[in-house]
């Protein structure tokens, strides 16, 4: 009679099991075929661990809807996480081709890279610039002797956070509030912030401090790149990149007091 139910208890657990797997399986091809119909313009973030959580959080915050975010991880808790926020999310390498076309590299408006190793963070980058030549990379590295791997693996931007805090480190010395207002125009939280966009037909010909919309700090043309006082943003050309600081949410934020 005990050799006959554990026979019975293993058979229903093999056949739920399997059941389990076939319905996993099925119900994730379905849905993400479904996705794919509607993906273009997305942002796609390979890597949801401390920098990828973040940078999902400061896109929501920066008005992304969470359908416009796609997250790729191979951990299961890292996914689920991401689909409690609302991301549409794929368990899966992102080193891999297959992966990548599953999210519809080739439509997507960016990718941010924050997979935790250099080393996978730049052959994700690799991958990603074979199957999309033209999509915008955003990567993050943790050794400043892996920043120029990163580039020439097709990384638009490269990110050091121990290189950015240092900065602020160092704005610190010069006075207390420096670092604060550095933090505030990189967020969403706060009185300012950085906006980046394409001049405006009607702001060609104009100086780059008659711009309405915000405070100039920036031109980018072709490979140039030109501050507030240089000559040439004395007048904007067709297909001029204008860095700005435009109005934040607001917020007030706590800051430490001067010592002077």
């Amino acid at each position: 009679l005990m050799a006959t139910r554990i026979r019975v208890f293993v058979v229903l657990l093999f056949i739920g099991t399997a059941y389990s797997f076939i319905f996993k399986r099925t119900w994730d091809r379905w849905r993400m075929a479904l996705i794919q119909k509607s993906l273009s313009g997305h942002i796609i973030i390979a890597g949801f661990g401390t920098s990828g959580s973040e940078a999902v959080e400061e896109l929501l915050a920066r008005g992304i809807p969470a359908s416009d975010i796609v997250v790729l991880d191979p951990s299961p808790g890292a996914v689920a996480r991401a689909e409690a926020m609302g991301c549409n999310v794929l368990e899966g390498d992102a080193t891999r081709d297959r992966t990548l076309e599953a999210v519809r590299l080739q439509s997507a408006r960016a990718l941010i890279i924050s997979a935790g190793r250099d080393d996978t963070s730049i052959l994700i980058a690799l991958t990603a610039r074979h199957v999309a030549p033209e999509v915008q990379i955003s990567l993050v590295v943790r050794a400043e002797d892996n920043e120029l791997p990163a580039r020439a693996a097709g990384a638009n931007v490269v990110i050091n956070p121990v290189s950015f805090a240092g900065l602020l480190l160092a704005g610190s010395a010069e006075g207390p509030h420096i670092a604060d207002y550095l933090a505030d125009l990189a967020s969403t939280d706060g009185k300012a912030q950085l906006a980046e966009r394409l001049v405006d037909a009607t702001e060609c010909g104009k100086p780059l401090s008659a711009i309405g919309s915000g405070l100039g700090v920036r031109v980018y043309r072709g490979n140039a790149v030109y501050g507030p006082r240089e000559p040439e943003v004395q007048a904007l050309l067709p297909g001029d990149i204008i860095v700005e600081i435009v109005d934040g949410n607001g917020r007030p934020r706590t800051v430490g007091k001067s010592r002077g």
